[in-house]
């Protein structure tokens, strides 16, 4: 390691004795040293000569090193240099690439003594080939020898240690490609070995450099004996052949983008590398005992060339290398040669001509000094050189910084004088003439704000930071968290609800206990997705296959121990696979049936994020694919929020067919918009209907909203209850309130008229507990009758184990041909759903299989998510015929979803489409079903999971057409 002369102290004043223009000097190497913002600056190389050089010197030493902010800076010779002769040049200090490790065996061609011998000849012996001058007076036609080269070596590589030095504030310097150099030169190839095993030599003996000699090899006996035959072989074949050989390509320096360092040894201009065939083939001329044969001035310009690429490497200005930016000063190299300064102008000359030559940056100011013998005469300044008094009529704008072209352009003739490689100056007069002031110093300038660590912390944090909360949305952080890019998921964690979609089993919403049911119908549609694209592909991708969209609510309710808070929703997702399964068991050759994928999207609790779900939906149908968005089978409860979701449908251009939303005008949200439910307006005619019937008189009507909802939010209940009033219009003992927890219901005890609940399933079991603890031992009321929300409350096994188990209720159901009994009537297309529903790998449990129990029935929104999804599935074959010509391929941009809409359209104009719950027909401009059947089934325990509802009316059996028919189910 280098270290510097101690500087010369200044008196209290900060002021210097010096010789005179020391001050000027000072000034200009001040002007050199700074790196401009932009371009780059010539520097020159500057020789000092004359009695006063070393005062000079150390008053240069002096500032460089007391600096508030220094430049990179080295001196050598050093007092510590002595003590370093008799070592061949070591490894750079600094760098990190351990190329350049030296082997103390080896010699210069021949010796390390030799070595040290260069050294010491440099500082004051006869040993150099070139003798011993004035300034500027070098033998003219002087050529290089080995000798001369290895002096060069060691000066640069103390040159090296010194600027690797961390002492400036910026950024460490590396000599990678100097390192590489240094290893070749000081490595010996073996005298046994044949000359085509010298590249394997020569590789390994790199790799191992690189990697550090102390460092032990992994101990894998254990491992080996763990693992069996084969793996054990294959292991040690990436372990032991693969890195030796891929090493040995990326040192070969060929390949582009592996190597950089290695491949630029194969681009510089000396030594011909081209004839070498790759770096190790270079490497293996530079080995001791082979450079004899090489031109000593190409391996002296190596040498140089390889030092300044790393200074050039180092100072790069790149947006994504900081580094470059916060060097702000060019390093300052003081050589203070001794009687024989040959080596150091050896050194400036080469230096010279490397920059002439390549047209490259010269990014270091070298300040030569030469000394004389102590004693001998004054030498008289040469007459091409400068005397320090006259510094200031100097033209500094010939160093002015020239543009990156400019200086990356290739230079193939001598330099102008504008951009003079080396200036020679002369130091005379009075050795104490001058006092240089305090305020004469070489320092570097501040780096830009922007390089500077806590800024580019600062940003490092601001580009993080959106990176972070990108992907933690794109992964569903914290709430949804699904392995990445194993299906086509898109989720978002809003209020601890996972809002978007899914596609596979990447991502299964609601995982909660209890919901397990709802967790195996999911995997099971996203089997059926595999399956689906499998039998596709089987088709000769012939079949039509396209996407359907599920849009519903299945977080965020509130849910007791065990309980199946979303059967609801599991059957309607029982009812989407069934309609899945039928186009994924169609035979091979069946090339009109479509193959549907099923996404899986979550709006949240009562559909409150739709908004945010239909974006995403909107950004799947805008992805080009093989299977296509065509529509979307929900909303799923006539709220606000789903009024919206609609309205953003018909804006994006997605259809939307609900299996149950029934609040009445609800399809003037969307022009894209079908029900399979009929509007609340028949329901509140099947109850009137019914109530003349059995002679009722009077009606009470409790509503609810659900949890944290309003009569303006739920839709549902507004217009049931509005429907109500008109229907029981004129009746003398009509009553409407809003039922909550702690009313008391006393006077609805042995009620003989129509006590209707229209509110909400979820707040249901409560109303049952406030007839319970009024009535209970008064007499219940005699007509109990609740809407088609009970069905959901019905599904719930946990909330109807606390029932009372001796009250009679009515409600109604939408689906009520879509009971085991009903589907066994002969239809075809009935006959198929009974098939998918009784599949022993589709449902769990299998439906419509046994004896009386639970399985025999099939549940109510089954039968209506079947047909939502089935209407979307008969159109796209019925347009499939018509837009393609067997056996021509399926292809996803032949449809989109409004020409899917069309064709309902006009299937509606041909009479209709079939339906297990019923057929489908609708008005012009209407998305509501007419003549749509609606049922009452009365239920004697509600408590009694195993027997099965009763139908007692129904309105429009079998989708009647015309005015409504309604009779009891006993008369049918």
């Amino acid at each position: 390691m280098v270290h510097e002369h101690d500087p010369v102290r200044a008196d209290d004043n900060g002021l210097l004795n010096a010789p005179p223009g020391t001050t000027e000097f000072l000034r200009l190497v001040q002007a050199l040293v700074p790196r401009p913002r932009r371009g780059e600056r010539w520097l020159p190389s500057l020789e000092i000569g004359g009695p006063h050089a070393r005062a000079v010197y150390d008053v240069l030493n002096s500032r460089l090193v007391t600096a508030a902010r220094p430049t990179p800076y080295c001196a050598v010779p050093s007092s510590e240099t002595e003590t370093r002769d008799g070592q061949g040049p070591g490894l750079t200090d600094g760098t990190d690439d351990p190329a350049a490790d030296t082997d103390t065996d080896t010699d210069t061609g021949t010796g390390t003594d030799t070595e040290a011998s260069g050294r010491r000849a440099d500082r004051g012996g006869t040993a150099l080939s070139e003798e011993a001058g004035p300034v500027g007076h070098a033998p003219a036609g002087h050529a290089l020898d080995h000798q001369d080269v290895e002096a060069l070596r060691v000066l640069l590589d103390e040159v090296c240690h010194g600027l690797a030095r961390q002492r400036s504030g910026q950024p460490r310097l590396r000599f990678r490609h100097f390192s590489l150099v240094q290893w070749a030169m000081n490595t010996r190839l073996p005298a046994g070995a044949r000359t085509d095993e010298y590249p394997a030599v020569l590789a390994a003996d790199l790799r191992a450099t690189r990697r550090g000699a102390d460092r032990p090899a992994a101990d894998l006996t254990g491992l080996g004996g763990a693992l069996d035959p084969v793996l054990q072989f294959l292991w040690n074949v990436l372990t032991v052949a693969v890195p030796p050989a891929l090493f040995r390509v990326v040192a070969g320096g060929r390949v582009p983008g592996l190597g950089r360092t290695y491949r630029w040894f194969m681009r510089q201009p000396y030594l011909r590398p081209q004839l070498s065939g790759n770096f190790l083939g270079l490497a293996e001329r530079l080995t001791v005992g082979y450079r004899a044969d090489e031109p000593s001035e190409q391996v002296a310009k190596l040498l140089v060339h390889a030092f300044l690429e790393d200074l050039r490497r180092s100072f790069r200005r790149r947006p994504w290398r900081p580094g470059g930016w916060r060097h702000t000063a060019y390093p300052v190299v003081q050589i203070r040669s001794g009687e024989s300064p040959a080596a150091s102008r050896t050194l400036l000359r080469l230096v010279e001509q490397v920059r002439d030559e390549t047209g490259r940056l010269v990014p270091v100011l070298l300040v030569h000094v030469a000394g004389r013998p102590d004693g001998g005469p004054v030498p008289s300044a040469p007459s091409d050189a400068l005397r320090m008094t006259d510094l200031h009529a100097i033209d500094r704008n010939q160093w002015a910084p020239v543009s990156y072209r400019s200086r990356l352009a290739r230079r193939t003739s001598a330099p102008t004088a504008r951009v003079r490689g080396r200036r020679r100056l002369w130091a005379d007069g009075e050795a104490d003439a001058e006092r240089v002031p305090a305020s004469a110093v070489v320092t570097a300038p501040a780096p830009p704000w922007f390089s500077r660590p806590v800024v580019i912390v600062a940003a490092c944090l601001l580009l993080l930071v959106p990176a972070a909360v990108w992907s933690g949305r794109y992964l569903g952080i914290p709430g949804c968290l699904h392995r990445p890019f194993a299906a086509d998921v898109v989720v978002r964690d809003v209020g601890g609800e996972c809002i978007g979609f899914s596609d596979g089993a990447a991502l299964t919403f609601n995982n909660q206990p209890g919901q397990e049911n709802l967790h195996y119908i999911q995997e099971r549609i996203f089997a059926q997705n595999r399956d689906a694209q499998k039998a596709w592909e089987e088709s000769g991708r012939r079949r039509p296959y396209v996407t359907v969209v599920y849009l519903g609510t299945l977080t965020g309710r509130a849910t007791q121990a065990g309980e199946e808070a979303y059967a609801a929703e599991r059957e309607g997702l029982e009812g989407i696979a069934a309609a899945q399964y039928i186009g994924v068991q169609a035979t091979v050759n069946t090339s009109s049936v479509p193959l549907l994928r099923i996404v899986i999207a979550n709006a949240g609790f009562q559909m409150k994020h739709a908004d945010l779900a239909v974006d995403m939906i909107a950004g799947l149908a805008r992805q080009p694919s093989d299977a296509p968005v065509i529509g979307v089978v929900g909303p799923v409860e006539s709220r606000r929020a789903s009024a919206v979701a609609l309205r953003h449908l018909n804006r994006v251009g997605l259809p939307a067919i609900a299996p149950a939303l029934s609040a009445d005008h609800i399809d003037s949200n969307s022009n894209l918009y079908f029900q399979i439910s009929p509007p609340n307006r028949d329901q509140a005619h099947l109850l009137s209907a019914y109530a003349r019937r059995k002679g009722w008189k009077g009606l009470h009507i409790y509503v609810t909203f659900g949890e944290k909802s309003s009569r303006k939010d739920d839709l549902y209940v507004a217009t049931l209850l509005d429907d109500l009033k008109k229907e029981f219009k004129g009746t003398s003992d009509l009553t409407s309130s809003e039922w909550h927890p702690g009313r008391s219901m006393q006077h609805e005890c042995d009620y003989r008229g129509m006590l209707f609940f229209a509110g909400r399933w979820s707040e249901y079991g409560d109303f049952l507990a406030g007839l319970r603890q009024a009535c209970q031992n008064s007499g219940w009321p005699r007509h109990l009758v609740a809407d088609d929300s009970v069905n959901r409350y019905m599904a719930n096994k946990t909330l109807r184990k606390t029932a009372p188990d001796n009250l009679t209720m009515l409600y109604v159901s939408k689906s009520g041909l879509a009971t085991c009994a009903s589907l066994r009537r002969p239809d075809p297309d009935v006959g198929q759903f009974l098939a998918a529903v009784q599949s022993p790998d589709l449902l769990s449990p299998p439906r419509c299989v046994g004896g009386p129990g639970p399985q025999q029935w099939i549940g109510e929104q089954v039968g209506l998510a079947y047909d939502a999804t089935m209407l979307f599935s008969q159109a796209v074959e019925q347009l499939a015929g018509r837009i393609r010509v067997w056996p021509q391929q399926w292809d996803g941009r032949m449809i989109d979803p409004a020409a899917v809409h069309t064709e309902i359209l006009r299937g509606n104009a041909k009479g209709g489409w079939p339906g297990v719950t019923g057929h489908l027909a609708y008005d012009m401009g209407s998305g509501e079903p007419k003549n749509k059947p609606l049922s009452l089934l009365r239920v004697d325990d509600i408590t009694d999971m195993d027997k099965l509802p009763t139908e007692v009316f129904v309105c429009n059996p079998k989708g009647a057409q015309g005015a409504a028919v309604c009779s009891s189910s006993e008369q049918r």
